[in-house]
């Protein structure tokens, strides 16, 4: 009798073991980090070519500007918002406006220019484009 509640004791012990082993959780998960705006390396030099003044397609006029390695858009002449380079010609602001340059420069895309501070209350997803 002690025989076989010892055996049992063991096999019980065996099958909980493997079980434990066999079965993945429920929360497993891959992380993926997605590239922040300062994994891509952008050369000062390299913002010479969009260093001009742009007529907006709604009649405002922006112009960007670069202190060493800072880069910053001004539009109408007022307060100055620094912009990130995220990928050639892309930049974004912290608030979320995207300047997408094309054309060597020549023509841009702002997306949600509306989160740009200096500009009027905009309704949101605003786009506006522009050229030199």
């Amino acid at each position: 009798m002690n025989t076989t509640l010892l055996s049992l004791a063991v096999a019980a012990a065996l099958s909980i073991t493997t079980l434990a082993h066999a079965a993945s959780p429920d929360n497993e998960s891959v992380k993926i980090a997605a590239p922040a705006a300062g994994d891509f390396k952008f050369k000062p030099y390299e913002f010479q070519e969009y260093l001009y003044s742009y007529a907006l397609s709604n009649g405002d006029k922006l112009k960007f500007t670069q202190k060493v390695a800072h880069y910053y858009a001004e539009v109408n002449g007022h307060r100055k918002v620094e912009i990130y380079p995220v990928a050639p010609g892309e930049f974004v602001t912290q608030a979320g406006s995207r300047i997408s340059f094309t054309e060597d420069g020549d023509a841009l895309t702002i997306d949600n220019y509306e989160r740009l501070p200096m500009t009027a209350q905009l309704p949101a997803n605003t786009t506006v484009v522009a050229s030199r």
